[in-house]
């Protein structure tokens, strides 16, 4: 690599270290103004809450943090689409590849459920299970989908110039676990039967996607994989299948 391109990896390794900072402040500022507060700063805050629940404010935040963040490096210069995954696509090749992984990750995944289920015992019911009830559930599973690994790839850029595909993805995947073990609500949510098994999902799928991307190296693909796992494994969950089977 020239002196030029360890560079502008560097930069753009900055760059996501502030992405990643972004994130991890936000999330946990939002914890501790979680509750009500008195005086004036408690009062701002409830209005915004307020309002921000009717003009769904969260979504639009998390639209901008997931999907505006990427545009701007790529707008910018500081990576390329080749780095994000998203030009030189094998298709032929990857989607050979991506629905073996993705057929071969759900049985092994529903293998895991089934036996945690059944050292865990019944379980509450997953936030995430009330997408598929919803007449268009999967937009939402999709619209997940797209964000986190608009998200995952960004962090992985940089890495994946410094030190290669295979260890800077998984190094990028290491640094996704850090951050979000440093917010507090996902902490918080680990301790929570229903909410846990929804982080515990999540991550797991970040592990098939990012092994997905070490061979296809295709943003695309990887939303393509993470959105039959979850759908398919929601869609197990839902059905009582861990559950059921613990009694």
């Amino acid at each position: 690599m020239s002196v030029t391109a360890t560079q502008d990896a560097q930069r753009l390794l900055a760059a996501v270290g502030g992405y990643l900072a972004a994130y991890v402040v936000a999330t946990n500022l939002a914890w501790i103004l979680r509750t009500p507060r008195p005086g004036r700063l408690g009062r701002a805050v409830e209005f915004i809450r307020s309002w921000g629940g009717k003009l769904y404010l969260n979504d639009w935040l998390r639209v901008a943090y997931y999907l505006l963040s990427p545009y701007l490096v790529l707008y910018y210069g500081w990576a390329s689409p080749l780095d994000l995954g998203l030009a030189n696509l094998d298709w032929i090749r990857g989607t050979g590849q991506m629905l073996a992984l993705a057929l071969g990750g759900l049985a092994v995944l529903a293998l895991v459920w089934w036996q945690y289920v059944r050292q865990a015992g019944p379980q509450p019911a997953m936030p995430q299970e009330q997408w598929l009830g919803q007449p268009w559930g999967w937009a939402f599973i999709l619209r997940e989908a797209i964000l986190l690994e608009s998200g995952w790839a960004l962090v992985r850029s940089p890495l994946l110039l410094l030190v290669g595909a295979y260890f800077g993805a998984y190094l990028a995947l290491a640094a996704v676990y850090a951050s979000a073990l440093l917010n507090a609500r996902t902490r918080h949510e680990l301790t929570i039967p229903g909410a846990r098994e929804g982080v515990l999902l999540t991550g797991i799928i970040a592990v098939w996607t990012t092994s997905l991307y070490v061979y296809v190296q295709n943003l695309w693909l990887c939303i393509a994989a993470h959105l039959i796992l979850r759908v398919c494994l929601l869609a197990l969950v839902r059905r009582g299948m861990g559950r059921a089977s613990a009694t």
